[in-house]
């Protein structure tokens, strides 16, 4: 770990200049989240019993223009977030393989993983995508407890969703722009259940425990919990639902937790 790096991260953060122990538990996560890492999407898919084929269907057709997306949002200023293409393919894959009726995101940013759950959903032909984030008066200018900024709002919500995804999708997308710890629990209940969830918005370890706990509640049989920059509260909730090492595999700390359950991915 390259400690000047780990040192600003933490100076950074408001989360942790005040907490000695979450730090050391910080640094701890990351030295966990190293030894699991891996490389290669289609592994990672494989090891949560998904049928790789199955996942990448239609996926050529699209590359292009999702590599133009994770292209575009790189080359701007500061502060745009977004998923790198190797975590898009992964939620590209899981969307495909589940074939998702609902699917949940907090954090929408330019809307990287936005374009890529999108593009399964029409390749699918059915599903229904939530995202979730602050409303932008809440988030420009100032860094958030986890240390981050962003700088998105300047062009708005979702600005790299390709066109072609947004009118495809039409009304299967609903943007919500309202503090998670409000939205979530709404959506979460005015929902059957939710297939797949994916956590991208405030990485305070605490926070992110808390989305863990509220959808995997909800959470459909053999459906697939998702978080990018895992930390300590990832390694508290695989523990707490009596997970084994294999829940710690990761991409960039990109991890993913499929629940137990008898059902059959649906055809």
């Amino acid at each position: 770990m390259n400690l000047t790096k780990f040192a600003l991260e933490i100076s950074q953060a408001p989360h942790y200049r005040q907490r000695p122990v979450a730090v050391l538990r910080y640094a701890y996560a990351k030295w966990v989240f190293r030894r699991f890492r891996q490389t290669s999407p289609v592994r990672f898919l494989q090891g949560l019993g998904v049928d790789v084929d199955l996942a990448l269907l239609g996926f050529s057709k699209w590359r292009p223009r999702l590599e133009r997306v994770v292209s575009a949002v790189r080359h701007e200023a500061a502060g745009q977030g977004g998923v790198s293409f190797e975590d898009g393919m992964i939620l590209y894959g899981l969307a495909r393989a589940l074939k998702p009726e609902y699917v949940v995101e907090t954090g929408i940013a330019a809307g990287v993983s936005t374009s890529f759950f999108g593009a399964a959903l029409i390749e699918n032909g059915r599903g229904r995508l939530y995202s979730i984030d602050l409303p932008l008066e809440e988030t420009s200018g100032r860094p958030l407890a986890d240390g981050s900024s962003y700088a998105w709002q300047q062009r708005g919500v979702g600005w790299a969703i390709p066109s072609e995804i947004r009118s495809s999708l039409g009304d299967r997308h609903r943007v919500v722009l309202q503090d998670v710890r409000v939205a979530l629990p709404q959506i979460l209940h005015n929902l059957p259940y939710v297939d797949l969830f994916f956590h991208d918005d405030l990485h305070t370890p605490d926070h992110m425990l808390w989305e863990y706990e509220a959808v995997w509640a909800k959470l459909s049989p053999r459906g697939v919990l998702v978080s990018d920059d895992a930390n300590d509260g990832w390694i508290r909730f695989c523990s707490s639902q009596g997970f084994n090492g294999t829940a710690l595999h990761n991409i960039d700390r990109l991890c993913a937790l499929r629940k137990p359950g008898n059902g059959k991915v649906r055809a």
